[in-house]
């Protein structure tokens, strides 16, 4: 069912931070070559002020799976529930009964000032969204026992959906049917200049378990190539530059004494035809990437660690038993450009045309993030951060801190970012317990939130 919605605004106010792991690079003294845009020295920093909030609630427990902007700024989002949801503007999403226990997930666009353009409600589980510059939706999913999405009956598995800008079905089709290993697991999705698809999980290996993965697709479907990593671990978010070319960053494994696993941050550069060009692993025994990005100059890496990590002759300590957040960067080449450590975790980050990096993570109450110790909820690992900084040198903007309860599996809990090319932001995250996003209190668990905001 396809649903409309009228626009209203609500301010909202999030929190985010950053820290240089032990001190700041100075900024380089040319700007990048490909930029065009120029830096902006005069008036007032941006604030990261709120812009609008929308809660997405219902009976159910929903989880997030996918946030995305299009060329124009405005955003599309991905959740499932197992119980209808509806936002200020009315339905979102429809149960749906069966003899196999049912999986609903939504799709929604939102405009610029957060006034619901239209939702749909389909058959299936949601795992991860994609959003061309031109507005096509695309989202892969499965469902235990074939579904119609429109084009007529799927078999059981992985499906691949695309709607256009208005919400309008295009095609589904069998991943499989398509050439798509049917083992992968995705865990991103990205759309490159030309509407191709790529999605990285990982692949079931019978020597070595699963392994990082990557597909790339054609506008139409076509596949045109696969790749493996050889080692065991998963890949969990890519990126794509103006020439097509695909950074993949996530974990590896390998085994050390008695068995114990090492698990390494990894950004590997695979050319426009699915070749590796690069590698670059990150010196920690017990570390993981979870968001890359590129944009100009700069490929940023973020995620965390647990064991102290090393880069470019400096070694950022974790306390025992505790974990720290990142951000890295690398230049097109590979070579390493700086690194900052904030917060617990960092889970997701986003890139504009204006030299702007946006963060997302997890903080514990306490934390200094660059901007004195950070109110929290006690205990908990899982309040919630934005961190705004200059992708060319690190330099911090801003930073905002949502304190939010730490219930639940935390490897469940998907938050995620998204920038429009001209700066303004939005987030879709988890609401664990009652939280203030800064225009009230919000009642309810496992609800989720999207909100927008200044650059």
């Amino acid at each position: 069912m396809l649903h409309g919605g009228r626009g209203w605004r609500v301010g909202w106010v999030v929190v985010v931070l950053a820290l240089a792991c032990e001190r700041h690079e100075p900024r380089e003294p040319a700007p990048e070559k490909d930029s065009s845009v120029e830096r902006v020295t005069r008036g007032p920093r941006p604030t990261g002020a709120a812009r609008w909030v929308r809660p997405l609630t219902g009976p159910g427990r929903e989880s997030a799976a996918g946030l995305a902007h299009d060329a124009r700024g405005e955003v599309v989002v991905a959740f499932n529930s197992d119980a209808a949801v509806s936002d200020f503007f009315g339905p979102l999403l429809n149960p749906r009964t069966g003899p196999v226990t049912p999986e609903t997930f939504a799709v929604a666009r939102y405009g610029t000032g957060g006034e619901r353009q239209w939702s749909l409600s389909l058959p299936g589980f949601a795992e991860v969204l994609a959003v061309s510059a031109r507005g096509r939706v695309f989202v892969v999913g499965r469902n235990v026992a074939g579904t119609d999405l429109g084009g007529g009956p799927l078999p059981a598995g992985r499906f691949l959906l695309e709607l256009g800008r208005d919400g309008v079905f295009i095609r589904a089709r069998s991943l499989e049917t398509l050439g798509v290993p049917d083992t992968l697991l995705p865990r991103h999705a990205d759309v490159d200049g030309l509407g191709n698809l790529v999605l990285v999980g990982s692949v079931a290996d019978a020597r070595r378990g699963r392994v990082p993965a990557a597909v790339k697709l054609d506008a139409k479907g076509a596949l045109l190539w696969t790749y493996a990593h050889e080692g065991q671990g998963e890949a969990v978010s890519s990126s794509v530059d103006a020439e097509g070319q695909v950074y993949v960053a996530g974990v590896l494994q390998a085994s050390r004494v008695r068995g114990a696993m090492d698990s390494q941050p990894f950004l590997v550069k695979l050319d426009a035809r699915g070749r590796a060009r690069w590698e670059r692993r990150l010196d920690t025994r017990s570390g993981r990437a979870t968001g890359v990005a590129v944009q100009g100059q700069r490929v940023l890496v973020t995620g965390g660690f647990t064991q102290p990590l090393t880069f470019l002759e400096r070694t950022c300590a974790v306390e025992p038993g505790g974990g720290r957040g990142f951000v890295a960067a690398f230049d097109p080449e590979g070579a390493p450009r700086w690194l900052r450590d904030f917060g617990f975790l960092g889970t997701g980050l986003a890139l504009d045309a204006q030299e702007g990096a946006l963060v997302v993570g997890r903080y514990e109450e306490g934390d200094d993030l660059g901007m004195g110790p950070m109110t929290g909820v006690a205990g908990s690992r899982m309040n919630l951060f934005l961190v705004k900084l200059d992708r060319v040198d690190g330099v911090v903007h801003w930073a905002r801190g949502i304190p939010r309860e730490g219930l639940g599996d935390a490897d469940t809990v998907r938050d995620f970012v998204s920038l429009s090319m001209k700066g303004p932001g939005a987030v879709l995250g988890t609401q664990l317990g009652p939280v203030d996003l800064g225009t009230g209190r919000l009642e309810g668990a496992w609800e989720l939130f999207l909100g927008g905001f200044e650059p």
